[in-house]
């Protein structure tokens, strides 16, 4: 029975101390709540954000990132920038220009200020001092792309005309001493092996890196390419002897040279020996090349895709009328 008692004691203890302890949190909570919605003039910074810059200007080195403010405000207002700092925004459109600077003037700041407080705050003072602008002049400039490729090709197959690059440049924008170090935009590597089909794949660009305040139009561009099969075709040629003095007549041996062709096979089948000049300069004889003369394809068809003489030199004699 005594234990019975004591217990009970103890849990009445308990209890109270609850009691006590809910009592006191609320009282606690009440009395902040009471400060918290009296009107303090206190101090506190905002963060700076610089909007609206005209387009063709930079901001070289950032002004101020915060501006320290003296507000007059309720508890909870404070209690909210403490937890989260308020960001607010200068329009640098507004921006005077004297003297060759440019800058906010501590009026417009106030002005701009006093716009983004809620009603419940009371701008009483602030860095009265203008904000200077660094502002650097922005180019724009055409800059050309170039594929990187590494391509194979299937037996028999081979690339018709040049690779495309769509769009073949992009324009760049920034300041005047960074475009002025980027000649050419190059392409990420394509690889492709055993190449039977014409392709067009989207390749990413390689952008310079650690330009800051330069932007650029495109990042990724079109590259294409056309693949056909071709054969081959032999045409004998004759050799053309140029640069002969007037009483002299060559003949060389051999009279005709191979020219081995490549190309579609409709171009192949056009072909005749009156579209090939092969010629020997008779003035670039010498004692030391004796009685031979270089020989030179000196015309073909542009649609040919490869063009190769069998020999580079061939010998001759002189006949003196």
């Amino acid at each position: 029975m005594e234990r019975l008692l004591e217990w009970i004691k103890t849990g009445l203890k308990k209890r109270k101390v609850k009691i006590f302890l809910v009592f006191l949190l609320c009282a606690s909570l009440a009395w902040l709540i009471n400060k918290l919605s009296l009107t303090y003039t206190s101090n506190t910074s905002f963060k700076v954000e610089y909007v609206n810059i005209p387009d063709d200007f930079l901001l070289a080195t950032s002004p101020k990132d915060e501006i320290a403010v003296r507000l007059k405000a309720v508890g909870f207002q404070f209690l909210g920038y403490e937890l989260k700092p308020k960001h607010i925004q200068l329009d640098v459109n507004k921006v005077m220009f004297e003297n060759d600077r440019y800058y906010l003037t501590s009026d417009q700041i106030r002005i701009q200020l006093e716009a983004q407080l809620s009603n419940s705050s009371a701008l009483v003072d602030f860095e009265s001092e203008a904000i200077y602008f660094d502002f650097t002049s922005l180019e724009t400039k055409k800059i050309p792309v170039e594929a990187v490729l590494q391509l194979g090709f299937a037996t028999n197959h081979i690339l018709d005309g040049k690779i495309t690059v769509d769009p073949d440049s992009i324009q760049v924008s920034g300041p005047k001493s960074q475009l002025d170090s980027i000649r050419v935009v190059r392409t990420s590597k394509v690889t492709k092996n055993n190449l039977s089909n014409s392709f067009t794949e989207e390749v990413a660009l390689n952008l310079p890196k650690g330009l800051e305040g330069t932007s650029f139009s495109d990042q990724k561009v079109m590259v294409s390419g056309k693949v056909i099969k071709f054969s081959e075709k032999v045409v004998e040629v004759p050799v053309n002897v140029v640069n002969l003095p007037s009483n002299v007549q060559v003949r060389t041996f051999p009279e005709v040279v191979e020219v081995r062709c490549q190309g579609t096979i409709e171009h192949l089948k056009e072909l005749e020996k009156e579209d090939f000049v092969v010629e020997a300069d008779y003035e670039k004889a010498t004692k030391e090349t004796g009685n031979r003369l270089s020989v030179k394809l000196v015309q073909y068809p542009k649609t040919l895709h490869n063009v190769v003489i069998n020999v580079n030199e061939v010998e001759f004699i002189l006949r003196r009328e």
